[in-house]
């Protein structure tokens, strides 16, 4: 068996997404292409269901991807995407040994604000609207999680590529994505050119994404004190991004792929939902601000993997990514996966991933409230010290016509490194619990 670069597989040009399912969602990218001959068309759906621990955030994610060779290689792909979060997520708050009251996004105070509005409709009849937003409290040692949490985005991708040469192929791609709060444009292109038979490949790629942000209630003033609800209309960012990237056939069973990566952004980093706590030296809790990241960051990454085949239908595959920031973020990502042929027609893949990353130079898990408020802060959990490995499997059967049905099933689990200690009364406490969660997915391969 001649292992072959895996031309399934889109470039990692880095974007930049708040969406929790976006970091998940790297499950839905299966290796492998459908085995039906002489298909006009490759369908390749999936039904990706993401549920946290404890109450916190749940997604659903059908995906639907169609790729058409027109001949010579000149091929289309498009891509549809539905999310859709609801559950509780933390609002950036530590528990504390008292009941903390929050508002939800839209709220404009911490009392049950309610305010009668009187109107006439177009037959002349008179009606009272009272006007209400949500509350939500956390109990004495409970993380402070936003329970009326719920997003819902649909994304359209499309890409074309074909040949220039024998040797050169040329691809590009856009899209576009629209949250409630959201809406993402996306463009790329790419170029690859093989040399030594075929048996190297050199790759180079451009990517840019625009955002407009709308969040609900308004973006908060970054470091305003949360009681106030001080926020401006809407916000805005753009990235862009390059790769470079050298695969090489080894041997006839051994494939090797470099990638290196940069990506830069500017504009609104900030969550827009997220805030942190100030805490006094006996532990109680003095306000709440909202946080603050720099307007601009820029991120580098290598990444390297393994793939060896053993027999006939059995690969071996290991990657290494290392990736770095101007926020002080450093992340090393191992990955080991092995296609394992139980038969001509079944195989399981088991997969292992580990994955730590250091914290941000402004990550603060709350912030002490005697001291002067810093330029930028933020107790987003995941710009934190933390360590999450991964854990799970793939089985997977093709049916007479060659398509292919499949499920796979993964544990993930998150630990905090460094975690700070509350002074006082929040000595006892949890401040970081972590998070554990479970991802299922269900695909549908199949030619037309």
């Amino acid at each position: 068996m001649q292992l072959k670069p895996d031309e399934e597989k889109p470039a990692e040009l880095p974007t930049l997404r708040r969406s929790l399912v976006a970091a998940s969602c790297a499950l839905l990218s299966a290796t492998g292409a459908v085995h039906a001959e002489n298909t006009d068309w490759q369908i390749d759906s999936a039904l990706l269901y993401y549920q946290e621990g404890k109450g916190r955030v749940q997604a659903v994610e059908p995906v639907v991807s169609v790729k058409r060779d027109f001949g010579d290689e000149h091929v289309l792909g498009l891509k549809l995407t539905y999310d859709a979060l609801t559950g509780g997520s933390p609002n950036g708050a530590i528990p504390s040994a008292s009941p903390q009251t929050f508002a939800a996004p839209s709220g404009s105070s911490l009392t049950q604000n309610q305010q009668v509005q009187t109107y006439t409709t177009a037959s002349g009849r008179t009606v009272r609207r009272l006007d209400t937003f949500s509350l939500y409290t956390a109990t004495p040692g409970e993380l402070p999680l936003d329970t009326s949490f719920k997003d819902q985005r649909v994304a359209i991708d499309g890409s074309w590529s074909q040949p220039l040469t024998d040797a050169v192929k040329l691809s590009f791609g856009g899209g576009f994505s629209k949250e409630h709060d959201w809406t993402a444009m996306n463009a790329s292109v790419g170029l690859s050119r093989d040399f030594n038979a075929h048996n190297t490949t050199l790759s180079l790629g451009l990517s840019g994404e625009h955002d407009a942000i709308k969040p609900v209630g308004g973006a908060p003033i970054a470091m305003s004190d949360y009681t106030l609800f001080q926020k401006l209309r809407q916000e805005s960012r753009s990235s862009t991004g390059g790769q470079i990237g050298l695969t090489q056939v080894m041997t006839p069973r051994w494939l090797l792929r470099l990638n290196m990566n940069y990506d830069q952004s500017t504009g609104y980093q900030n969550d827009p939902y997220k805030i942190f706590s100030l805490v006094n030296a006996d532990g109680t809790v003095a306000g709440y601000r909202y946080e603050n990241r720099p307007d601009s960051r820029v991120r580098e990454s290598a990444y390297l993997e393994s793939r060896i085949a053993f027999r006939a239908d059995d690969v071996l595959t290991l990657s290494y990514r290392r990736l770095k920031d101007d926020w002080q973020i450093q992340s090393d990502t191992i990955d080991l996966k092995y296609h394992w042929a139980l038969s001509d027609d079944r195989y399981l893949e088991p997969h292992v991933r580990w994955y730590r990353q250091s914290a941000a130079d402004f990550y603060h898990l709350f912030w002490d409230a005697t001291k002067p408020l810093p330029q930028f802060a933020s107790a987003d959990p995941r710009l934190a010290a933390f360590t999450a490995p991964t854990a799970g499997f793939k089985y997977a059967m093709t049916g007479p016509d060659g398509g292919e049905w499949s499920a796979r099933l993964d544990y993930y689990f998150q630990t905090g490194k460094n975690v700070q200690k509350g002074p006082g009364v929040l000595a006892p406490l949890d401040l970081y619990p972590g998070v554990k969660s479970i991802m299922l997915q269900f695909g549908w391969r199949f030619g037309l």
